[in-house]
């Protein structure tokens, strides 16, 4: 083997006047370079969009979610009970869902506010920066329990792009008017309400859609908010209004292993009380992204495409060579070596550009793999420009997710197309006649 790579190595290095051969195989290698890292990339951003914006869904929506047909608000109390004793819940959210405009002066943007427990918001990651707001404006009267009782105003958090869009500073009063829910609808009454904000600070969900139309409160004050408003309505009997502080839309569930998620929402479904309902939200989330995964399929087999007429370089560098070594070829069939010996050498040859050039390809897709936030930054510093349009892919950056089994495809295929393609030159340099090949010198 010693003797057969110090040829192959040699045929590949060697230098002959006119004859330009060492260039061959580096450009061969360059190919089977660019082909192997644009598959790495290809694969890192498909899988990395992918992870990023289900990984942010899922924190906004929970793996499962307890509701009640039509959507409407439920106490939460005999549900909390009963996920409470099932393993494998990693936290529980009940959360009260409203829609409505906030204002300031002249200014308004629609908003979806979501309402939970201040100690929900610190244990979530994502939430946990929003609850630090509520605990810094609780310092000036904004108590982590209820409304300022100095102005009568509920402290609120909005998303980041709302915030920026509304010019807003911590401590600014606001007005939020919420429309009718699905219970007051249920009921005859469509009129809004309205209320008094303070705004505590912005949050980043890392979704667009959230940054630009989120908003956070504490569920005690939306809870009021909806018992004052039915107050106000004069709808519902007295045990209505007393019921309505403790109701919520729907209580999240966080696993603390997604893989179980269908062992565990079978033994929750079945101690549930019958007026609710619990859904797979990460199932849905899952199925409604697969598109990416497909678009990254197709893109990886035109990759795939290409890396192949790169390979067809590898064979076609090995013919030249073939062409070029026949005397050698001649003078090692001389020297006793079998034709068996030959091809090894060349096939060897073949490959080992093909390695090389699959190293330092693995390598550079890698490194731009995770560096494609920071390339995206420069390239959008340089045209002025963005270059990927938050609006529409939902996530303001990119980030590529390389994983092991990626960089095992990916070289599992180089190698089998490189041997393939490197096979039919080495078979040629084995049936070189040594006489005719002298004879041609």
């Amino acid at each position: 083997m010693g003797t057969t790579l110090t040829i192959a190595l040699r045929y590949l290095t060697a230098r002959r006047e006119g004859a330009g051969l060492s260039l061959v195989p580096l450009l061969s290698g360059l190919g089977i370079m660019i082909g192997v890292a644009t598959l790495v990339v290809v694969m890192a951003v498909f899988e990395g969009y992918r992870t990023a914006v289900l990984d942010r869904l899922l924190a906004q929506t929970g793996h499962l979610a307890i509701t009640k047909p039509g959507f409407r608000s439920f106490d939460p109390e005999p549900a909390q009970a009963v996920v409470a004793a099932q393993a494998g819940v990693a936290r529980i959210q009940p959360v009260l869902i409203t829609q409505g405009l906030v204002l300031r002066g002249e200014k308004g943007a629609g908003v979806v506010v979501q309402a939970m427990e201040l100690s929900d918001m610190r244990a979530d990651p994502v939430l946990a920066e929003a609850a630090g707001h509520f605990d810094a404006l609780s310092s000036s009267d904004a108590s982590a329990g209820g409304a300022d009782a100095a102005g009568g105003l509920s402290p609120v958090v909005l998303g980041a792009g709302l915030a920026a869009e509304l010019g807003l500073t911590r401590g600014d009063s606001l007005r939020l008017v919420l429309s009718a829910d699905s219970s007051d609808r249920a009921q005859g009454t469509t009129a809004a309400r309205s209320f008094g904000l303070v705004y505590a600070g912005a949050f980043s969900a890392g979704l667009f859609e959230v940054d630009q139309s989120g908003a956070l409160a504490l569920l005690t004050d939306a809870q009021g908010w909806q018992a004052r408003a039915r107050e106000s309505y004069g709808s519902g009997t007295s045990n209505d209004t007393d019921q309505a502080p403790g109701e919520v839309s729907e209580i999240r569930l966080m696993l603390s292993d997604l893989s179980q998620r269908r062992q565990v929402l079978p033994r929750i479904r079945s101690r549930l009380p019958e007026t609710l309902l619990i859904s797979d939200r990460a199932s849905d989330l899952f199925r409604d992204y697969d598109w990416v995964r497909a678009q990254g399929n197709a893109a990886n087999l035109i990759v795939i495409v290409i890396l192949i007429v790169a390979a067809f370089g590898v064979a076609s560098g090995q013919l030249m060579m073939v062409q070029e070594r026949r005397a050698d070829i001649a003078i090692l069939r001389g020297f006793g070596v079998q034709p068996g010996g030959v091809l090894r050498v060349f096939l060897l040859a073949g490959l080992l550009v093909a390695v090389i050039g699959l190293v330092l390809g693995l390598a550079l897709g890698w490194w731009i793999s995770v560096s494609l936030n920071e390339i995206r930054l420069a390239l959008e510093a340089v045209i002025g420009r963005p270059l990927f349009n938050a609006a529409f892919y939902q996530i303001d950056e990119i980030r590529g997710d390389v994983r092991a089994s990626g960089l095992v495809f990916v070289s599992a295929v180089t190698l089998c197309v490189s041997f393939l393609a490197t096979l039919y030159p080495a078979w040629r340099a084995s049936r070189v006649p040594p006489a005719l090949a002298l004879k041609e010198v």
